[in-house]
Parts: structure tokens; sequence; C-alpha cells
């Protein structure tokens, strides 16, 4: 059966990708915004004498910053916005460059594969461990690798699919 077609012209798999995207940027945006609050709220808690500064803000501060870190590359790779080495493509021959492209596409599927594999482990075996100041279990960490590493091979596919020269 051929792919599905909207109106505009995407296939189904576009429109998964978009809306996967859209609710991952939307949980980036939630999680930048708690981490905001934590580290104002420690800030404001170190210099006003009537605010306790718990320890937690610290700890959940870096905690967001871990799932943003992890999370956000996935729409770094979905836009094309990624690190890479464009210096190379200028130095090898124009016949070269989309290989190169798509050899990168494939590392990036293979270096998310292996957040995902070692994040469950990592995951699994962290569950018993606690933070120290939130009490939450350390597996809340490592959990990013795996999210992370789920939308950044779907979007590293979803790029190769789409073209890798957008």
């Amino acid at each position: 059966m051929a792919s599905i077609k909207d109106t505009q012209g995407k296939t189904g798999f576009d429109i998964f990708a978009d809306c996967f995207s859209r609710l991952m940027v939307g949980l980036c945006v939630c999680i930048f915004a708690v981490m905001v609050f934590s580290v104002s709220y420690g800030v404001v808690g170190r210099y006003l004498p009537f605010v306790r500064a718990p320890r937690w803000t610290q700890e959940l501060a870096i905690l967001c910053m871990v799932w943003l870190c992890f999370v956000g590359a996935g729409a770094a790779v979905k836009d094309g916005r990624h690190v890479r080495m464009t210096i190379v493509e200028s130095m090898v021959p124009k016949s070269w460059v989309h290989p190169l492209r798509l050899f990168s596409y494939v590392v990036l599927v293979v270096v998310n594969l292996f957040w995902i594999v070692y994040g469950i482990q990592t995951t699994v075996l962290s569950h018993a461990s606690k933070m120290s100041a939130t009490g939450w279990p350390l597996s809340v960490t490592y959990l990013s690798l795996v999210i992370g590493g789920l939308y950044g091979a779907m979007m590293a596919v979803y790029r190769m699919y789409k073209g890798v020269d957008l």
C-alpha cells in the first residue's frame, strides 16, 4: 500500500515525525521552565533571609540540564542543526558529500542505539539508588538516555528518509 498523504503532500512518517518532535520539544520547554524555577528559587534563597534555600534546587537543576541535553539532541538532528564538520565537506570531492552525510546519520543512529541499550541497563541498575536531596530514584537521570536515544534515532532515520542534503 502506498504511503498515506495528507493535503500538504506529507507522508504518514512526516506527520508522525512532526507530531512526535512537537511533543518532545514541548517536554524540553517544560523541563527548561522547571530548571529556571529551580535555579531562581535557589538563588533567591541564598540572598533573602525569609526564603529558605533548599538543597533540592541544585539537584533538580542538574537533572533538568541532563534531560535537556539528551532530549534536545533529537530536535537538533531533526532540524539538521546538530554539530557536524562542514570543513570536511569543502575538502572532499562534491561526489563524496552525500555519502559522507548519509554516513554521519548512520553513525547518529548507532550512537543513539547505544544510548538506548546502555541507558536501559543503567536505569535498571540504578533504580534502587536514591538522589541525596530529592530522594528520587537515580534511574530518573539515566532514563533521559533512553528517551533521548529513541528521539535521536528516530529523527536520524527520518533525516535519511527525507534526504540528508536538506
